[in-house]
């Protein structure tokens, strides 16, 4: 990931499991913030101190930032997305920081890092760097089993199978709550006011309505757009294709067949499902254990024990719904 790595002289690190220790520039972010792989952030560098940061990073580094997830009081949490700097531009302009321009950028989360420590400031440095090793799954696993002895590809696909059954069925009550909710804005709005009957006549007779159903249409088309399976490739499409990952995990099963999904296919769903395009912000914990976790068959099943917990909420939901109509 590192096109121009700087190793630590006299660290006595190398290549080891863990990878060479690298010097990193650290952006500062709130853990609401956090980026996981695929998923991108516009930032506005507006003070001098980050203008030394991004110059660092893309003369040095190679572009590679890493996001500094604050956890206060406790510092920096040690597990850091790895970001590329996808795209920039400058805009000169008065800042307000003391600064004649400012710097748009756009970076996307590539990879993950292990911080192992903070580097002392000297005069020179306004910002945060640190050392850290990059962060791969299952680093141990290249023989092809999981600790408890079981095939990494054949639980993957099997775990994989169930969660994309579990998702369907979401698909199936995030449809049935809309249309609920969509029943209960009808039976509210099902008595129009004499202005609005007074309106629906104007348009009527002034040929409006035709342009409204034409409207209605367009929004249809939008919302399948916009739909929660559409939401859902477009986000494992962007998972796979900012796959920096180097995979040696083989099969040790002969069960396996073409169908089967391949390692890079399991690893960008095992991100695609955390997804902020798809949930809403209320699955914070769920994405900072996954970003912690470099274990694919752990973060599959992190991914299954989430998606059942919205499952049930949803049919809860309904049923509350069903039982107060019963009520009626």
């Amino acid at each position: 990931m590192f096109d121009s790595p700087e190793l630590i002289e006299g660290s006595g690190k190398t290549d080891d499991e863990e990878g060479p220790l690298r010097e990193i520039c650290i952006l500062p972010f709130p853990l609401d913030d956090a980026l996981i792989q695929g998923e991108t952030k516009e930032l506005c560098l507006y003070e001098e101190r980050f203008h030394h940061l991004f110059e660092k990073s893309t003369k040095y580094h190679g572009g590679v930032v890493a996001m500094g997830l604050l956890a206060p009081p406790a510092g920096i949490l040690q597990t850091m997305p790895l970001c590329e700097i996808e795209s920039y531009q400058t805009m000169e302009g008065d800042t307000g920081f003391e600064t004649s321009f400012s710097i748009l950028a756009t970076i996307r989360a590539v990879g993950r890092g292990t911080l192992v420590s903070i580097k002392e400031e000297d005069g020179d440095t306004e910002f945060l760097t640190g050392w850290c090793t990059e962060m791969c799954d299952d680093p141990s696993s290249e023989n092809g089993k999981t600790g408890g002895g079981r095939d990494i590809m054949q639980l993957g696909n099997d775990l994989a199978d169930k969660l994309e059954g579990v998702f369907n069925s979401i698909i199936i009550l995030e449809n049935e709550v809309d249309q609920m909710q969509d029943e209960d804005f009808d039976q509210i709005d099902s008595e129009p006011s004499e202005a609005t009957l007074r309106r629906i006549q104007l348009e009527s007779e002034l040929g409006l309505d035709d342009d409204e159903s034409e409207d209605e249409e367009e929004e249809s088309d939008d919302d399948d757009v916009d739909s929660f399976r559409f939401r859902f490739q477009q986000a494992l499409a962007s998972a796979k294709a900012s796959d920096t990952q180097g995979y040696r995990i083989a099969s040790t099963s002969s069960e396996l067949g073409e169908k089967m999904r391949s390692v890079q296919e399991l690893t960008a769903l095992s991100w695609a499902y955390f997804s902020l395009d798809i949930w809403s912000p209320d699955i914070l914990t769920s994405r900072l254990r996954a970003i912690e976790l470099n274990e694919l068959c752990g973060r599959l099943r992190l991914a299954l024990v989430m998606m059942m917990e919205h499952r049930s909420k949803l049919r809860e939901t309904l049923k509350s719904r069903d039982s107060n109509d019963e009520q009626l």
